[in-house]
């Protein structure tokens, strides 16, 4: 019987006629199979110009995802000349983006209004932005913990650059949601990332295990003994791993799951299928272990946390019975703990008994950045002025010492920089983005897999940032606006040809 509604999801909607034609001739055997039909597009607009919008979708598309690949070499594209080099690019590539339809399909609208609740938090912020700079070189002043500091930013130059990298990442989103409009490209991309983070994988396991350490920029003077690959933290490279552990997941299982027109040659454990599969999961594992040589406490948690979510939902979606789904997962779960116990872990759970010395170190440093907050509510200190703020409040028992670039917490970062209100709409656009992405997995029969794909990052996101800032490394949050662009993309008719 064949399924209309799996071809409404996957916007393979055709003339109602000639479906009742078709479905009058067409063997029963063939009601599953949906080869790509041609039609017509006479009148449409959608000829020649279709062919050359898909060829510059396609361009794009493997273009972003070369420049994921890149931008963790640079020591995680963490310093502001790499990142500032990166946003223009973004920027630049967005605008030549949209000049190129414009001239090749000047019929094609931007779409990615469609998902407006998404888009206009994260637009506001860099607004915001933009308001603290000009405050901050207006000349007014306000009071902030007895010290005379700039109104609207405390430092307002460095606000500006933050403007520019928010900008940067809102055009790589916008970019990757406008060519994530075909099946067949979203699948080769996701594919791309997923072997882009298996390189890095390989080599941080490589450098580690086989290289004493090393790291091409010089001497490691930090986490020594755990994998850091090109960046220079270990928990900001556990959450590019984790990422690139939730893709893989998906995308193998989608394959695990996909019917086969043709009957694999082989048969049992010895398939063509039974032997790719066992190969992919092989890949998983490498990025698995990999991030368990970070030591990274919370990146650990919270890739494994993501990891099960997609696992668990794939299974669901793919109507196999929850007992089973949940019974698997908890093994996988107690495979992966017996494999960190067993060695490759060793370190990092003996970091998680002697954490009460962090933990009571952190606790201090967030009850201060709590009362700083609560000093600028409304406003904030402005973008990218953390390490200036909070170098006014600083206090025993958090040493003088140290010097805090950082939060720690992304939550609390954005309310010390940009008040309770404003600080409040990156997650009031990461709930949204939930909402449409649980809607498009219950929605799509297939293609789903990217749409999980998303949500599992997004759950990732929210759980490493309770407690620290990888999200704030360039490289990762690229990644990150790639996959929920990807995420959300709109998958169009055939008729729109891109």
């Amino acid at each position: 019987m064949i399924n209309f509604d799996k071809r409404r999801d996957e916007g393979q909607g055709q003339n109602p006629n000639s479906s009742i034609a078709q479905s009058r001739q067409a063997p029963q055997t063939t009601a599953l199979v949906f080869d790509e039909i041609a039609l017509d597009d006479a009148g449409l607009g959608l000829g020649p110009s279709s062919d050359a919008g898909r060829r510059i979708n396609d361009i794009a598309g493997w273009a972003i995802v070369v420049m994921i690949g890149l931008a963790p070499i640079p020591l995680a594209s963490a310093r502001p000349v790499f990142w500032m080099i990166w946003s223009m690019i973004c920027l630049g590539g967005l605008a030549l983006y949209m000049l190129a339809m414009m001239i090749a399909a000047p019929k094609r609208p931007m779409t990615v209004w469609r998902i407006w609740p998404v888009l206009v938090p994260a637009l506001i912020l860099p607004v915001v932005g933009l308001a603290q700079y000009v405050l901050g070189v207006s000349g007014l002043t306000s009071d902030l913990a007895g010290v005379t500091v700039p109104s609207g930013s405390i430092v307002p130059n460095a606000t500006l650059m933050a403007v520019l990298r928010l900008a940067g990442l809102l055009a790589l989103f916008v970019l990757a949601f406008e060519v994530a409009t075909r099946a067949q490209r979203i699948s080769a991309m996701a594919w791309g990332i997923f072997v882009v983070v298996l390189a890095h994988a390989i080599w941080s396991i490589i450098a580690l295990v086989m290289l004493n350490d090393y790291v091409f920029w010089g001497e490691k003077f930090a986490y020594q003994g755990a994998a850091t690959g090109t960046f220079v933290n270990r928990n900001s490279f556990a959450s590019f791993l984790g990422m690139g552990l939730v893709v893989g997941i998906c995308l193998v299982l989608a394959k695990a799951h996909r019917p086969h027109v043709r009957h694999p040659k082989g048969s049992g454990w010895l398939s063509e299928k039974a032997i790719e599969l066992a190969s992919l999961w092989a890949m998983v594992a490498i990025i698995f272990v990999a991030l368990l040589l970070t030591q990274s406490r919370m990146g650990v948690l919270a890739g494994i946390a993501a990891a099960l979510m997609s696992y668990i939902v794939m299974g669901l979606k793919y109507h196999d019975s929850t007992a089973s789904v949940f019974a698997r997962a908890a093994g996988f779960l107690l495979a992966a703990s017996i494999v960190g116990a067993g060695g490759f872990g060793l370190a990092l759970l003996e970091r998680g008994v002697l954490s009460e010395a962090d933990a009571s170190l952190r606790t201090d440093l967030y009850v201060q950045v709590i009362q700083l907050i609560r000093d600028v509510p409304w406003m904030g200190t402005g973008l990218d002025s953390f390490s200036a703020s909070y170098e006014l409040v600083q206090a025993p028992p958090v040493s003088s010492a140290v010097t805090w670039e950082l939060a720690h917490s992304t939550y609390l970062m954005w309310w010390t920089e940009t008040g309770l209100l404003i600080g409040a709409l990156p997650i009031m656009a990461l709930l949204a983005a939930s909402v449409l992405l649980v809607r498009v997995i219950r929605r799509r029969r297939t293609n789903y897999a990217v749409a999980v794909m998303g949500l599992a990052a997004i759950l990732l996101v929210a759980l490493h940032s309770l407690i620290d800032f990888s999200f704030e490394i360039q490289a990762n949050a690229m990644l990150f606006a790639l996959l929920l662009g990807l995420s959300l993309g709109k998958l169009r008719r055939k008729a729109d040809g891109e």
